[in-house]
């Protein structure tokens, strides 16, 4: 099993190579199967195995009795800009967009109060958001931030306002800050259904809480975002 994993990721790097050596871009066509399979000197099974690797990470796609094209590219995840989503797809030069589902008022769970320093029971508001970039859905955002420091914050437009610019310019809050973990996953059913993906495709599941330049924490997200169309990316420096 080992050995033909190492066949596999070798016939992957192989790929990678023939698409950069011919310049492939997206809905372009792969050679067909026998074809690549010659060119890469491999088993037909070998090949078969690397791609549907490649479709399964969002690299390819197939069309039945047609064959394998590019896939468009992903949109990258730079975790260095990720304070705001509307501004590190702005410094990439897209269009972000964010269509509301819901903004609620409600009490807040133990562990979301736990992440937020409040008390269990004190009001949030919930507000549920789809994230596009170029119109592409990308992300499902559920933000949660306490009540008592943003009164009346449901009576902002979030499909066509910032966030974090209503927080700045409203309640002069100003995010410094932001812990994220992040784990890959699988969609559940309502996940698939406002990213328009299947259920159980792989997601990546994002938890952030964003802190004020005085370390107090404003906000918590949760963030599904699509595995097939996004990537993360992280910039490491010497100190």
């Amino acid at each position: 099993m080992r050995y033909r994993n190492l066949k596999s990721e070798q016939t992957i790097d192989a790929i990678e190579r023939l698409i950069d050596e011919n310049h492939l871009e997206a809905h372009d066509a792969l050679p067909a199967e026998r074809k690549l399979a010659e060119i890469l000197n491999v088993s037909r099974g070998t090949l078969r195995e690397a791609i549907q690797r490649m479709c399964a990470e969002g690299r390819f796609y197939s069309v039945y009795g047609k064959g394998n094209f590019m896939a468009q590219e992903k949109e990258k995840i730079d975790m260095k800009d990720m304070i705001s989503f509307s501004g590190s797809v702005k410094i990439q030069g897209k269009l972000p967009g964010s269509r509301l589902i819901q903004i609620t008022k409600e009490p807040v769970e133990e562990v979301i109060a736990g992440y937020l320093n409040i008390e269990p029971g004190e009001a949030i508001y919930k507000i549920s958001r789809i994230r596009t970039v170029d119109k592409r859905k990308i992300l499902l955002e559920i933000s949660h931030i306490p009540e008592k420091k943003c009164p009346e914050l449901e009576r902002f437009d979030f499909e066509k306002m910032s966030l974090y610019d209503v927080l700045e310019r409203v309640y002069n809050i100003t995010m410094q800050r932001q812990d994220i973990t992040v784990r890959l996953s699988t969609a559940t059913q309502y996940e698939a259904r406002y990213l328009d993906i299947g259920y159980q495709d792989p997601v990546f599941v994002e938890k952030g809480v964003s802190y004020t330049s005085d370390q107090t924490p404003i906000e918590f997200t949760k963030t599904i975002v699509n595995a097939s169309r996004a990537e993360y990316t992280i910039t490491i420096k010497s100190a």
